[in-house]
């Protein structure tokens, strides 16, 4: 991959960088009060919102607010004791309400909440062993449609401040949450240090705390040299001054920066790397940066191209960084699901998940990313199972790049359960995968998947994380839409999804198995 190609934007570095700092805050958190500012500011900075609140039960089992951001006293008065949660409950689900008008509360209710200027909100359970101790609330000003994203994140908030009242009220609970905080803590290093991009942390003085896998490499450089690197030696002589001046300006003014500079590899070449960085502030005290570095020595090298094949570059590039995108974005919503889990569970899904995410990267670099043959990524699917019990069939539909990574992983999905729980968990059972396309506009595609001769199928109580992601991923990837239905004799599931551009090659097969 080139450096092109590597590019990628650090917001999601930052995110991950605000729940770090959480993380951090918590462990040295020693009073509830610590937990709850800490809480609050991560909040506000993740979720979108400028107001937030923590309740806790009290002794009466009577939710009172304990933490709160730019609400009024009134407000707090009022809205005391109202939750739909009660003390201890096991299980409760968040709720996201996009306009309390559209809710059946009390009228009394919409009215304080209006009168507050408040349209939409979230309810977010805070739990201590696995029992209901309170919530943690959002509020916005507008109508608002919560993406899955930001309520995965606001469980994963939720979860750290759990952990973190634990060990304040009780000695035994303050060094179960600090072990987990601490995995939490390994977790994020454990992420950062296979990321596609250069990440680094400094001190308040400059200096190298921590450099990912792939910074490491760049230098040439051992976790054991971390502590005395002196980065600002790598610096080429021309840009020594203004890359310095301007990182120690962003370092004393506490502020974000973002520059480009010329830096000496491993092997003694000087390549272009683009720095995104922000300062780490815990209590108001300046602890120091983290940043992003990413590798654009190509894309400076295309840019001073520009006049001779200006059109090309200025596709290749949209199109990469496109791609990237999207691709980060599924990497992303995955882990941040997958982790939910046990430990080996979560790792061997999260695994599972990649690689056949890889797999379907791998057939669209053979096509310089120009389409891939569903056919071919149907047989790459279930290429685990033995021939005789897969059974293939439809037309050489070739699909654009996002299209074929967002099939790619409704595949795995399907695949991955028939093969732990469904037709391929036994010795005779096949499954049977149909495919078929519109010649109307816009282009559609219908696929069907079914199980046959497996263990008989009890349907589950409620939907796993599988279903939920094969449900989104085929909703916001293809604009369509699944249903499965669990069979006593097998697993069926239908997707529908409409495409942008659609390409049936002259196939002299048809509609024969694959």
């Amino acid at each position: 991959m080139s450096a092109v190609e590597a590019y990628v934007p650090a917001e999601g570095a930052y995110e991950a960088a605000a729940l770090f700092r959480l993380t951090d805050r918590l462990y040295r958190a020693r009073a509830e009060q610590d937990v709850y500012e800490a809480a609050l500011d991560a909040i506000v900075e993740t979720l979108g919102c400028d107001r937030a609140s923590i309740l806790l039960f009290d002794q009466a089992g009577v939710m009172q607010f304990v933490g709160a951001r730019g609400l009024s006293d009134e407000y707090k008065t009022k809205l005391a004791g109202h939750t739909p949660w009660t003390a201890g409950q096991r299980d409760p689900q968040p709720i996201f309400v996009s306009d309390i008008d559209q809710t059946d509360e009390p009228d009394w209710v919409k009215a304080a909440i209006k009168a507050e200027n408040i349209r939409a909100l979230a309810f977010i359970p805070l739990l201590e062993h696995d029992a209901t101790i309170g919530k943690f609330m959002t509020y916005y000003e507008t109508r608002r449609t919560f993406s899955p994203h930001e309520r995965e994140l606001a469980v994963t908030i939720a979860r750290q401040v759990g952990f973190s009242l634990e060990r304040a009220r009780s000695e035994k609970a303050r060094r179960a949450a600090e072990e987990e905080l601490r995995e939490s803590e390994e977790r994020f290093r454990l992420m950062s240090e296979h990321a596609p991009v250069m990440i680094w942390m400094s001190d308040a003085q400059g200096r190298c705390l921590h450099l990912n896998k792939m910074l490491r490499e760049f230098w040439g450089l051992t976790a054991d040299d971390i502590a005395t690197f002196d980065w600002g030696s790598s610096i080429h002589p021309e840009d020594v001054a203004s890359v310095g001046e301007t990182m120690m300006n962003a370092m004393v003014t506490r502020t974000n920066v973002s520059l480009n500079g010329r830096y000496r590899r491993a092997d003694g070449v000087y390549r272009v790397l683009h720095t995104d960085a922000r300062p780490r502030m815990s209590d108001g005290q300046f602890l120091g940066m983290i940043g992003v570095n990413v590798d654009i020595t190509e894309r400076e090298e295309a840019e001073a191209a520009r006049r001779n094949a200006e059109v090309r570059r200025d596709f290749l590039v949209a199109e990469l960084n496109h791609r990237v995108k999207n691709t980060l974005s599924v990497v992303q919503a995955i882990a941040n699901q997958t982790f939910r889990g046990t430990a080996r569970e979560a790792r061997t899904a999260f695994e599972g998940r990649l690689m056949a995410l890889a797999r379907s990267h791998d057939l669209l670099t053979k096509s310089d990313w120009r389409s891939v043959s569903l056919r071919e990524l149907a047989a790459m699917a279930v290429q685990d199972a033995e021939e005789a019990r897969s059974d293939l069939a439809g037309p050489d539909v070739l699909l654009p790049p996002p299209q074929a990574v967002a099939l790619g992983m409704v595949l795995h999905e399907l695949f991955t359960n028939a093969l732990k729980y469904g037709a391929l968990s036994n010795e005779g059972g096949k499954v049977a995968l149909r495919w078929s396309c519109s010649s109307e506009e816009p282009v559609s595609i219908a696929l069907s998947w079914k199980e046959d001769g497996g263990p008989p199928v009890v349907p589950p109580k409620r939907k796993g994380f599988g279903s939920v992601l094969l449900e989104r991923m085929v909703k916001a990837q293809l604009d369509g839409e699944t249903k499965i239905e669990f069979r006593p004799e097998g697993v069926a599931c239908t997707v529908t999804a409409k495409l942008p551009k659609l390409n049936v090659a002259a196939d002299r097969a048809g509609a024969e198995p694959a």
